[in-house]
């Protein structure tokens, strides 16, 4: 098939990667251009092609992913200022009833539906589509999607998505639906990551390895997947970036803005939510979310050998 990717930062990258080598003609555009050309780096030049504007890519493909960062971006790449935004190319296209765009960045539930709108009234289909799931479950093909939107667009895109995922789920029409659930799984993502964090600083603080708390963890009926991956990561504070903090204080954010809206209060959200900023305010945003971890033991005058820093001055804390 042909494929469009808009969006070539991590996720959008080894999306169209993955479906270069699943034997599909890609084409992609990224605002950076030179993200874009970064993916020819891995995989022959040949096989996914650049383009100059989002509508051209349109223009080219029987669907196009969008994987950008929110809401605005999306608006960005849409209704372009200064180039040919993705709504302008079905004007060649108006014949043309299989052309679906998917919907994969992660916004607001009434975001998704006013999306889903604004293409609609040019009679484009859309289905949102949330993605679980790290680079490299991109990279296999294991990515876990959530589904929503028109059952006939979604029949049409379902192989496609298959070749992207190893589950994935319609939860019906409303494009909202999968908005909601993706940010219910991040709120866990979340807290589970600070808990995590804070077992490892209280063990540290009482001057304990950590190693033997992870170990005793993960052989209980309570560990998590990422506690088995990336805790022994997090002891060695190692946090290479699958997804930043920077986008889970985002997650966080507009999770709490869809349930203030509807009169739900999340006490722990909101406390998990205020700890990723302070993360950020540190310089922590581009790294992983589970570097939380270092912001939670920096806060408690502990270093990574597990000794306790005297605390005296605020600045001491960015040390």
């Amino acid at each position: 098939m042909k494929i469009g990717v808009i969006g070539t930062g991590m996720m959008g990258a080894q999306l169209a990667i993955r479906l270069a080598k699943s034997g599909h003609k890609v084409i992609v555009f990224n605002r950076d251009r030179l993200k874009a050309q970064i993916i020819q780096h891995s995989i022959a030049e040949n096989e996914i092609r650049i383009a100059s504007t989002p509508a051209e890519v349109g223009k080219n493909s029987e669907f196009v992913i969008v994987c950008v960062k929110d809401h605005q971006a999306i608006l960005d790449i849409t209704t372009a200022k200064g180039y040919a935004g993705l709504l302008d190319s079905p004007k060649s296209n108006r014949t043309r009833k299989d052309f679906i765009v998917i919907q994969c960045s992660t916004i607001s539930p009434t975001e998704s539906n006013h999306l889903a709108d604004l293409y609609g009234k040019k009679n484009i289909k859309v289905i949102t589509v949330p993605i679980l799931g790290g680079i490299s479950a991109a990279e296999k093909g294991e990515l876990i999607l959530i589904a929503a939107g028109p059952k006939k667009s979604f029949n049409r895109a379902k192989s496609l998505l298959k070749d992207l995922g190893k589950q994935v789920f319609y939860v019906g029409s409303n494009h909202g639906t999968a908005s909601t659930l993706k940010l219910a799984v991040n709120i866990n993502i979340a807290l589970i990551a600070l808990a995590l964090a804070e077992g490892l600083a209280f063990v540290k603080g009482s001057g304990l390895n950590p190693d033997i708390f992870i170990r005793i963890f993960n052989s209980t009926y309570f560990k998590t997947g990422i506690s088995e991956n990336k805790g022994p990561k997090i002891i060695r504070d190692e946090y290479t970036t699958s997804f930043s903090v920077a986008n889970m204080a985002k997650d966080l954010e507009l999770t709490l803005q869809t349930s203030y809206s509807s009169g739900l209060t999340l006490p722990a959200t909101a406390s998990t939510h205020a700890i990723y900023k302070a993360s950020e305010a540190v310089g922590l945003s581009g790294l992983d979310y589970t570097s939380i971890a270092s912001f939670i033991l920096r806060l408690n005058g502990i270093s990574r050998f597990g000794k306790r820093k005297r605390q005296t001055r605020g600045t001491d804390f960015l040390v």
